[in-house]
């Protein structure tokens, strides 16, 4: 066993004098005779007390605000003092022994539709069957084309999962995935709509504008359908590190990897009947097929700022930047079935799709992803808030699938025929860019 110390010792025979001094209540008159006194001031004359022990009684206590956790329990009753009505700047909204987080979030987003060209045309009834549904024509309607596919506003969710290096959470490490719901867009015409239908194109051996016909009275009768389909989704896995920590305010860096995806197709169908002439009675089905991948992989650098709003509010603004390739692939298809006295026969190809386009195009460029983003947060709990945000995200140097659509057309190769004079349609290759933005509504825990 230690020994106690002097100073110790003489506290307390000078507490067992006092009480034995006639253990009297307090406030009691009755005098205190010579002796005893003396035995008082021999104690109290007796060497000092140890000087930390003086110096810890008269010390100021610490501000509250000034106090550090060093271990877990410390952490613990910051948190306490932080959930009181007293806790204003810099308190945090979760507890400071929380090392990992979850946010799941539903998304209201829009996009950036999928431009095409002019895929079908109307006149009106009486014009030359030459002349309907050429684009250069005076009397020619575009009923559907130089427009955008699937650029509605569509739901999706967003997920991020992240995990504080450190008791300080100076340093972190989170990783986020988020889907837009496939876009889903098409169009349908019959004569019952337009009594003169037509899909124009530009003929290279013509040097002039031209249509397939689809429907025109007592000539042809026919429908087109066309169908596009859009699908987005991205991830990110991000290192911050904590660059300015100043009370309401901090700022971090943003390091770490973006991956993003964008497929797209588009799919145009006529079928037709003949009704007159020496082909009459034969059906043609046709289609043409645009399918198109772009998968981006790029080094990402950020920057978020964090602020506390109030006692149960903080906000969110961050900027992110990623530079890096993208890999693209699109593959085009067509096909014509043709069928003449209940036999068919089948061909490679449709009308924008012929042997100088068809197949699967590869290629990889140097591009970009750029995302910007607001949220708040109201706490909800000590371990569960409560978001709202907006973020706009922009791919760079994609090919869209309706952008590799070529109308220009060499008829000399459409079957039984074979080439003659210059490969079109072409496989184009145009690039650029996408974008989707919205806003989101979710719930955040730290555990």
């Amino acid at each position: 066993m230690s020994r106690l110390s002097p100073s110790i010792i003489r506290l307390l025979m000078l507490a067992f004098a006092a009480t034995a001094i006639g253990g009297r209540a307090y406030g009691s008159d009755v005098p205190i005779d010579a002796d005893e006194e003396e035995v008082v001031q021999t104690l109290s004359l007796e060497e000092p007390l140890d000087a930390p022990l003086e110096a810890a009684s008269n010390a100021a206590p610490a501000a509250a605000d000034t106090m550090e956790p060093t271990d877990y329990y410390d952490e613990t009753l910051v948190q306490e003092f932080s959930e009181s009505p007293e806790c204003t700047d810099g308190c945090s909204l979760a507890p400071l022994n929380s090392r990992f987080w979850f946010t799941a979030e539903y998304l209201l987003w829009g996009t950036e539709g999928m431009y095409v060209p002019a895929l079908v045309s109307t006149s009106p009834i009486g014009t030359a069957s030459g002349q309907a549904g050429v684009l250069d024509g005076s009397s020619t309607t575009l009923l559907k084309g130089e427009s955008h596919f699937n650029d509605d506003v569509r739901s999706g969710a967003r997920f991020e999962f992240g995990y504080w290096l450190d008791s300080e959470q100076l340093d972190s490490i989170a990783a986020t995935y988020f889907f837009i719901g496939q876009g889903s867009s098409g169009y349908h015409v019959d004569p019952a709509q337009n009594g003169i239908i037509a899909r124009p194109f530009y003929n290279v051996e013509d040097e002039a504008g031209d249509a397939r016909l689809v429907a025109y009275p007592n000539l042809v009768t026919g429908t087109v359908d066309i169908a596009a389909q859009m699908n987005f989704h991205a991830a990110s896995v991000e290192y911050r590190r904590r660059a300015i920590n100043s009370g309401r305010y901090k700022i971090d860096w943003l390091f770490g990897y973006q991956f993003a995806q964008l497929d797209e197709n588009i799919t145009i169908r006529d079928s037709t009947l003949s009704l007159s002439g020496i082909t009459q009675g034969t059906s043609i089905n046709l289609y043409d097929a645009f399918d198109s991948s772009n998968a981006f992989h790029g080094a990402l650098l950020g920057l978020a700022a964090h602020e506390q709003l109030s006692d149960n509010w903080t906000g969110d603004v961050y900027g992110k930047g990623s530079i890096g390739g993208v890999a693209s692939r699109t593959n085009i298809t067509g096909e014509t079935a043709t069928t003449l006295n209940n036999v068919t026969t089948t061909n490679a190809g449709g009308l924008l799709t012929q042997t100088t386009n068809l197949g699967v195009h590869r290629e990889g460029y140097v591009s970009s992803a750029w995302e910007f983003g607001l949220r708040a947060r109201r706490k909800l709990t000590s371990n569960m808030s409560f978001t709202i945000g907006y973020t706009w995200f922009l791919l760079s140097h994609v090919e869209r699938a309706g952008e590799q659509i070529d109308l220009a057309v060499n008829v000399s190769q459409i079957p039984p025929g074979s080439l003659s004079g210059l490969a079109r349609p072409a496989f184009p290759g145009e690039k650029s860019s996408f974008w989707t933005q919205g806003i989101s509504v979710g719930l955040e825990s730290r555990f």
